[in-house]
């Protein structure tokens, strides 16, 4: 239960960030990518489980938006 508390946790932290920045998600297996208003796409991440998934996701977005 821990583990699905931290995914879900980590997934709404990672779709709050993409939707102040503009941007939905995506998931497609185990990427995840964004979608912008203009209805393009942009690679988020990849994955190796379902359980590093979201963290993995959540890691990336908040390095691509916090970069000048």
């Amino acid at each position: 239960m821990d583990t699905e508390r931290g995914r879900q946790s980590a997934k709404e932290e990672a779709v709050l960030l993409a939707l102040q920045n503009d941007m939905a998600l995506i998931r497609r297996d185990l990427k995840i990518y964004g979608m912008k208003k203009n209805g393009s796409t942009t690679f988020v991440s990849e994955s190796m489980t379902y359980d590093q998934l979201w963290q993995d996701a959540l890691r990336a977005l908040k390095k691509k938006f916090s970069s000048p």
